[in-house]
């Protein structure tokens, strides 16, 4: 592992970033923006409270605001965010978050863009030139047992008006998604979707954003300790990983406390995603026992609850340790620490 990346590793909760004022841009006519900064504001968005320092992930985050029917995307730059686009768009034609198929509605929750789609995959009267699938429903969603697919980021031809409404997608003009698919790493750069995006100020966003990083040191040291008591209060009781639940997660894990004498467990500085009580966590991890050693991508997915955050998944990629960025997006492993 390079020095770069310890640089970020958690060894504590002094873990911080550095959040400078946000520069905002200004909307124009319908279907265009500005790039860059008309309007400052020190109130940072609430529930986008770190993007990691690694360029293995991506440094860009879009936010949708299905309120005001806007499009922004946010961009890592060193220590700090900045609002770098800021675009009208179209959601679905019902109120409300997306429950079922065929409900018209846009779902709110945190995605992914997997698929870039464009002529002649699509037809241009419906999607304009270009368009990128999501990963709705996603684990989240599947467990509270919504329905439904098909859910995009595409656009429209200029003789369709922007205000129409969707079967449930987001919809932007064509010269502007032109300009997104630069901010576009599939399967990395996440959508977070929201009815209403709230802002904070400085102050209690570092709250918010220490309280998570003190939530993942904890699961962390515990780890490490192989205090398996204190570990599993971590997850939940319905807890789900590729090969494992609850019960078999606790009896895996108990067998690897009597097979090592120690373990060590680093974690790079961690991509912060949080929708209302959803949380996922993705990060750099590097494992070392007296006889195992591995390094990959750990990724957390997390609901609140009265007692704290608990984890109901948890996902596992091996890369190689000399990977400045994470090149290929294969599918998640068994766990096998």
């Amino acid at each position: 592992m390079t020095k770069r990346f310890y640089k970020g590793v958690i060894t504590g909760i002094t873990v911080t970033v550095a959040w400078s004022t946000l520069a905002f841009s200004a909307p124009t006519a319908e279907g265009t923006s500005q790039d860059k900064t008309t309007i400052t504001t020190s109130l940072l968005p609430s529930d986008l409270l770190q993007i990691s320092s690694t360029d293995a992930f991506s440094k860009y985050v879009f936010l949708v605001d299905k309120s005001e029917r806007h499009l922004s995307v946010y961009e890592r730059k060193g220590e700090t965010i900045e609002r770098i686009l800021d675009v009208p768009s179209d959601i679905g034609k019902a109120t409300g978050n997306k429950s079922k198929r065929d409900d018209h509605r846009t779902p709110e929750g945190i995605y992914f863009f997997e698929k870039k789609l464009s002529q002649p995959e699509i037809p241009f009267s419906l999607y304009g030139n270009m368009a990128f699938t999501t990963d709705y429903p996603n684990i989240f969603d599947r467990r509270e047992s919504k329905t439904g697919s098909g859910i995009w980021l595409h656009a429209i031809p200029d003789t369709v008006p922007l205000t129409r409404g969707s079967r449930g997608c987001v919809v932007v003009r064509n010269e502007v998604i032109e300009k997104l698919k630069e901010y576009i790493k599939l399967k990395e750069t996440p959508i977070l979707i929201f009815d209403k995006v709230n802002y904070v100020s400085k102050e209690e966003h570092d709250k918010r954003r220490v309280a998570l990083n003190e939530f993942i040191e904890g699961w962390r040291k515990s780890w490490q300790a192989q205090d398996l008591d204190e570990y599993m209060k971590y997850y939940d009781e319905k807890f789900k990983a590729p090969g494992f639940n609850f019960d078999t997660w606790m009896k895996h894990k108990k067998k690897l406390k009597a097979r090592y004498e120690y373990i060590k467990v680093q974690l790079s500085q961690p991509f912060l995603l949080l929708h209302k009580d959803q949380l996922i966590v993705k990060t750099f991890q590097r494992y070392e026992s007296n006889n195992h050693t591995d390094f990959g991508v750990k990724t957390l997915y997390a609901v609140k609850t009265d007692s704290g955050y608990k984890i109901i998944r948890e996902e596992w990629v091996p890369v190689p340790e000399s990977l400045a960025a994470v090149t290929a997006n294969p599918q998640p492993a068994a766990p096998t620490n």
